[in-house]
């Protein structure tokens, strides 16, 4: 068979998977990736709202110097992540404590460090675009070591190359390899006085992250149906994770599965929609990002089963809601129904402030649409439409 595509690969590019950060789980995790960092001057960057956080890490062993900043998750912007960088020049290594804020801000700063022309990236151009890509790998400079320690569930900010980062009153999705942690420690210290609402809400962000990726089409070309089955068994666990009350490690892990594993392999990064229409519905409602995400998802959904495939296919999407079943057969059959019935359930829906679903459309436009890849071919007439339905809600 040389020189032949395998049986039931399709020919093509063949699709990249390549992860960066190690991942040590765990009761103990963090002292044991902390002891095995190499001497040096350490930064410790904790979330300024959880004042034991800092205790709980303790002094880095075998750093020559361990400084501590607090950092306000709700002034995690643009500017704290460059005023951050100018001191991470001084470290070699930097400890980031907290949730999904927190990893992002100081991930950024790290990438800052490295790449200071990146700063200047992002502030190009206002609300558009909402994409920026950081440099070439070959043209980074010097940067610190990156230790992640997550205290929430559900973003795996830890693992991800993506980060979302707050300029001018727009937030803006940069991507870059650096911005993956080096080493990651879910440690259930960290997390076990987690809220349960935070729990569930962290495990629903990770099934819709699935979904987001799943839903659109199969994985990329030459690449078996590994990614398509563990995506659907990821689905499944994370379900019946929250549905059997199992402690916030197991979400955390299951979380950061759905970045580390095959699940992601092959995707079309720009196919599924629903971050980017309810990145900018968020943004206008002001509201939390997962209370826009649940408006969204189920008027998405409802166009995918009417057969509408710019925004998925509606057999992946019964696929991937039999699985999300599995974990919890109480749920409704119908998807559209189903996913509204759980986010109420699970407590991550909520009644959005009235916003002019026109002037949400004009802005998601601006920043992901004319030409870019994202929402390249939508009306602002069809987004003003579905902004319209996210605000009148799935009927109860």
């Amino acid at each position: 068979m040389s020189g032949a595509a395998r049986p039931g690969l399709v020919p093509g590019p063949p699709a990249v998977w390549q992860r960066t950060s190690r991942v040590h789980l765990g009761p103990g995790a963090i002292g044991e990736v902390l002891a095995a960092e190499r001497p040096g001057r350490a930064l410790l960057v904790v979330d300024a709202h959880q004042p034991g956080l800092a205790d709980v890490i303790g002094r880095v062993p075998r750093a020559a110097r361990t400084d501590l900043i607090r950092l306000d998750p709700e002034g995690c912007d643009l500017e704290a992540s460059v005023s951050l960088a100018e001191r991470l020049r001084d470290f070699d290594c930097v400890v980031s404590v907290g949730g999904g804020s927190i990893m992002d801000a100081v991930a950024l700063a790290r990438l800052f460090t490295a790449a200071h022309e990146t700063q200047d990236r992002i502030r190009l151009g206002g609300g558009r675009p909402g994409l920026v890509r950081g440099p070439a790998m070959s043209a980074l400079g010097r940067h610190p070591r990156l230790v992640a320690v997550p205290t929430t569930v559900g973003t795996a900010a830890e693992v991800s190359a993506a980060a979302t980062v707050l300029v001018g009153g727009h937030r803006k999705l940069v991507m870059h390899p650096l911005l993956a942690a080096d080493v990651v420690a879910l440690d259930p210290v960290a997390t076990h006085s987690l809220p349960r609402p935070l729990v569930r809400e962290g495990a629903l962000e990770a099934i819709l992250r699935l979904c987001n990726g799943y839903v659109p089409r199969p994985p990329g070309h030459r690449f078996p149906p590994t990614a398509d089955a563990e995506a659907l068994d990821l689905l499944r666990d994370l379900v019946h994770a929250v549905v059997a009350d199992r402690p916030s490690l197991d979400v955390a892990v299951l979380s950061a599965r759905t970045i580390l594993g095959f699940a992601s392999v092959g995707r079309d990064a720009f196919a599924g929609k629903v971050w980017y229409l309810a990145n900018e519905l968020a943004s206008m409602a002001d509201v939390r990002k997962m209370q826009a995400t649940v408006a969204v998802v189920p008027v998405v959904w409802a166009r995918v089963l009417d057969g509408d495939v710019r925004f998925g296919e509606a057999d992946r999407l019964r696929a991937a809601w039999s699985a999300i079943r599995s974990g919890c057969p109480d749920l409704p059959d119908d998807p559209v129904q189903g996913i509204a019935v759980l986010s109420r359930s699970w407590g991550v829906a909520g009644p959005l402030p009235h916003c002019d679903p026109e002037a949400v459309a004009d802005r998601t436009l601006r920043a992901w649409g004319g030409g870019l890849p994202m929402l390249n071919g939508f009306t602002r007439r069809e987004l003003t439409r579905l902004y319209a339905e996210a605000f009148q809600g799935v009927p109860q």
